[in-house]
């Protein structure tokens, strides 16, 4: 049971409009609860007392000690309140994603409901692109400004970035699934339909920042392919493979990505790099004010009217930088413990890359490449304080965060003869 409500949260949370609204991240969180009492239930039903291993225990608890601290001394306690719990419930999300994926087959599940959700989410997208959007849930006449106009494929979010955020995460886990088993031609041309369609969606959202990840996201999947003896089987196919995708998803975005490049500081004030770069100017000024404990966690909307520079029409909630916004509200040190934490996540998935196993090396690779895609995106935007993407951010860390042992390729609660 824990393991199909993350499945069915890992599809809700982006089509409720990305779960940015309170009565979406109270459904996360019951649904985080309910998974963990039913965890709490089959662990004792098998005589369980303990989570599995992960190198993440660590950092993870320097995250939760960082944030509390920051939560104690917060000046917006009931803000940071909620933000503290929040950061529970992903932590929460990670452990029991380890706890519940027990078998190969639960594994690659996993990965296609993330995969799938990504070509729900597209499809919607491009409907909606078109004026075909199929639930009127989904459109936003409230929304106005660039970053969501109509001639984007913002598709279930608000904000086509975010859009793009999902896409990043989802394209790499998408082309590892080549290298992950033999398969019949008809699933190869599928797989590579499938690549080509999130390609062109994301080229669609016009986000320069989910593009530029993305590439970088590929770049990162063939430097470590190319480098790796156990994959060289696949070198020539995957590199010329890479090749014609980095290729076709220039061509796709060229005119309006080159354009947005071009006119990157003429656009909407709330979407050029002068304004952005205003924004961090002021998010410097309030953490050079709390330095130790910032803010408190998800209190930088209440927080930051203090320091916005003026010059912008309406109050910065997010600071288009996640580095800067967390450090904003936690303060210097998360600096560290954010260090030691990718370390541990990187050091982990590099090991798993040398099992024997092509599925644990495939989808540990996989699960690097989209965190990769999105510490890239998290330099200008702020895809990590929306709840869906940071779910599904969440979940992919957990897909490789075991830290010892495979995977059953069976059941292991089912008796084998």
């Amino acid at each position: 049971m824990p393991f199909y409500i993350i499945c069915i949260l890992i599809i809700f949370t982006p089509l409720a409009r990305g779960s940015v609204h309170p009565w979406a991240t109270t459904i996360i969180q019951i649904g985080i609860l309910l998974a963990g009492i039913f965890l709490i239930i089959e662990n004792f039903s098998a005589e369980k007392t303990s989570l599995p291993k992960t190198p993440m225990t660590r950092p993870l608890a320097a995250i939760i000690i960082l944030c509390t601290v920051s939560f104690i001394s917060s000046a917006h306690k009931p803000f940071a309140f909620e933000g503290l719990f929040m950061l529970l419930t992903y932590i929460t999300a990670y452990f029991i994603t380890l706890a519940s994926v027990r078998t190969r087959k639960q594994q690659r599940i996993l990965v296609y409901v993330i995969i799938s959700t990504a070509v729900l989410i597209s499809i919607i997208a491009i409907l909606k692109r078109f004026g075909l959007t199929p639930v009127a849930f989904w459109i936003y006449p409230d929304v106005g400004g660039i970053s969501h106009t109509s001639n984007s494929a913002a598709g279930v979010y608000v904000n086509r970035n975010h859009m793009a955020g999902f896409l990043e995460m989802a394209i790499p886990l998408l082309m590892i699934l080549f290298i992950t088993r033999q398969r019949p031609l008809e699933t190869k041309l599928g797989l590579i339909f499938l690549v080509i369609f999130l390609l062109t969606t994301q080229a669609f959202t016009l986000s320069r920042g989910g593009w530029i990840s993305t590439i970088n996201a590929i770049l990162f999947l063939s430097a470590v392919l190319l480098a790796r003896k156990n994959y060289a089987h696949t070198k020539a196919i995957l590199t010329i493979g890479t090749g014609i995708i980095i290729i076709s998803l220039f061509i796709l975005a060229s005119l309006p990505v080159v354009e947005r490049i071009t006119t990157l500081t003429q656009q909407d004030p709330t979407d050029n790099i002068s304004g952005r770069m205003r924004c961090w100017k002021g998010v410097i000024n309030q953490i050079k004010d709390n330095p130790l404990t910032g803010t408190g966690p998800d209190t930088f909307t209440t927080a930051y009217s203090v320091w916005q520079i003026p010059g912008h029409a309406v109050l910065r909630r997010y600071a288009h930088n996640d580095y800067l916004h967390f450090i904003a509200e936690t303060g210097i040190l998360f600096i560290p413990v954010l260090i030691y934490t990718l370390f541990c996540f990187f050091r982990s998935g590099f090991q798993k890359i040398k099992s024997r196993s092509r599925q644990t090396r495939g989808f540990a690779l996989g699960a690097m490449a989209a965190v990769f895609a999105i510490l890239i995106h998290s330099f200008s935007d702020f895809n990590l304080n929306i709840p869906a993407n940071a779910f599904v951010f969440t979940v992919i860390a957990g897909i490789i965060g075991r830290d010892r042992g495979a995977l059953s390729p069976h059941n292991p609660h089912v008796p084998q003869k």
